[in-house]
């Protein structure tokens, strides 16, 4: 599951070393959180060869009035109607420092790289009207995110971010590669006090 994630300005430097040309729209990489229904720059196919920047809304419209869907099943997503377009000709990336989960304590843990200030979330995105939105792709857990959830984002790296968005077979092959290890943090720790 992702429900939450965030840019900073460290990320930012990284950002351009993967993707210069893009450097006149860093800019559109508001620092701070993301949430469902907010607009967030993404990355995706442009004219040619290249990327380019795409401001999205993360949802898509749910069966149920007034909610959200934010998160796809990357098992699934080439089969379900519901993404299945999206997946077969509007990926996305979405360039973030990292994420947010809540374990079963309800307390937020905060993943990152280790080794890397930036990470990229693999999505898909689809016109609503005048709006184009897009939904998270995730999979089941590996080992570094387990003890918090069963779930976790599809990362893409800087380089598998051009495949991903612009060449179908390869981003069924990302579909199912395996997710690299992150570095948990919980900003605070709850103190308990026993009468």
């Amino acid at each position: 599951m992702c429900g939450r994630y965030f840019w900073n300005d460290d990320a930012e430097d990284a950002f351009l070393e993967d993707f210069p040309d893009l450097a006149g729209e860093v800019m559109r990489l508001r620092a701070g959180d993301y949430t469902p229904g907010m607009s967030a720059a993404a990355i995706a196919a442009g004219t040619g060869s290249g990327v380019c920047m795409e401001p999205l809304l993360w949802g898509f419209p749910g069966f149920d009035k007034g909610r959200l869907l934010i998160n796809a099943r990357a098992e699934s997503v080439k089969d379900r109607p519901t993404f299945a377009d999206s997946f077969a000709g509007r990926r996305c990336a979405l360039p973030a420092a990292g994420f947010y989960e809540w374990d079963k304590k309800k307390e937020k843990v905060i993943f990152t790289l280790p080794d890397r200030p930036i990470l990229y979330l693999a999505g898909i995105f689809r016109p609503y009207g005048e709006e184009k939105r897009f939904v998270v792709l995730t999979r089941e857990a590996n080992a570094s995110m387990e003890p918090v959830h069963d779930r976790m984002p599809l990362i893409l790296t800087g380089d598998e971010v051009l495949p991903w968005v612009s060449d179908a077979a390869k981003a069924g092959d990302i579909l199912t590669k395996e997710l690299p290890m992150l570095k948990a943090e919980r900003p605070y720790e709850q103190i308990s006090f026993e009468f």
